[in-house]
């Protein structure tokens, strides 16, 4: 085979083989950056209920997704005037995510309408990379969610003293209060009145019952006050309790707040004609022994005198 010939099968052979040749995959997008987020139970929105003492626990967390680990400052803004207990300044290794908690504080939750909500901040900021401190701003990110007022209750009762003591068998009245110093409109759920006197009885508490209180705003009701005729003199305790329907709502089944008066009952003694009588009698016979006393006095002396002057006159005759 001549050199021609060889030459055209090596270019058909080559013509038929497979192109072998690989080409270079592309490079595959490696994740870089960081990420801030508010962390949520079960998750659902970030949204957290406040405590009665203003607090609620919160933890926001970062996720760096950079070949070096960074390092960011962290700023709080929290509303209705509250602050923050939380890290000032935090590290994140390079590709992995971290948990930070902080505290939210110092809010007065009675100054505020219950249900009321509202957004916190928490703002990273990067200051810098693998440990070396940036030379200008770096980025910064914003983790979010909502603090929502809870429910004060502070339902409290007022009941008036009495402007005097009350004759048995007769009627009397005493002024109660109930005041809405909560943050939401509440009501009293039920009222308990006792006394210390099985002989009185108090009526119309329980028109204090189911009636919407205001925020702010006081109701006011007379209780009906009966003694027997035969009430003794005695003080009488009367106490008032109430229960609010905010509490009972809310699982709680506690007093809200209690008040009581005491009311002298004055026995009702009857005619008192007998005792003046036994009174008078009483002068008469202190009067009359006086006057026993004064006819005895001149008697006595009289006959001393009479017995000296016989005996006078019968020495004489001697």
């Amino acid at each position: 085979m001549n050199v021609r010939a060889k030459l055209l099968t090596l270019i058909l052979v080559l013509a038929m083989m497979p192109f072998s040749a690989t080409a270079q995959d592309d490079t595959p997008d490696i994740p870089a950056g960081w990420e801030i987020g508010i962390e949520s139970p079960q998750d659902t929105e970030p949204i957290f209920q406040l405590g009665l003492d203003g607090e609620v626990s919160v933890k926001f967390w970062i996720d760096n997704q950079n070949l070096a680990a960074i390092n960011l400052d962290i700023e709080f803004d929290i509303p209705f005037d509250g602050s923050a207990n939380g890290p000032e300044t935090v590290e994140i290794g390079a590709q992995s995510n971290k948990s930070f908690e902080f505290t939210i504080h110092q809010i007065d939750v009675s100054e505020f309408a219950a249900s009321q909500s509202d957004r916190f901040i928490v703002t990273g900021t990067v200051t810098g990379y693998a440990g070396l401190p940036l030379t200008t701003g770096g980025d910064s990110k914003d983790g979010e969610g909502n603090i929502t007022i809870p429910m004060v209750v502070d339902l409290t009762i007022d009941l008036a003293e009495p402007t005097g003591p009350l004759n048995a068998g007769t009627i009397s009245s005493l002024e109660v209060i109930v005041r809405n110093e909560g943050n939401a409109v509440d009501s009293v759920y039920k009222v308990t009145v006792t006394d210390s006197c099985p002989l009185l009885d108090v009526g119309g508490a329980e028109e204090l019952e189911s009636v919407a209180i205001e925020m702010g705003n006081n109701l006011t009701q007379i209780l009906n006050i009966s003694t027997s005729d035969s009430h003794p003199t005695k003080n009488c305790v009367i106490e008032i309790s109430i229960q609010s329907r905010g509490d009972i709502d809310a699982g709680r089944s506690q007093t809200a707040d209690s008040d009581e008066s005491t009311v002298s009952i004055v026995e009702d003694r009857g005619d008192n004609s007998d005792g003046d009588d036994t009174s008078n009698n009483n002068d008469d016979t202190s009067n009359d022994g006086d006057v026993i006393s004064q006819n005895w006095t001149p008697i006595w002396p009289g006959a001393a005198i009479f017995a000296l002057f016989f005996g006078a006159l019968s020495r004489r005759k001697l």
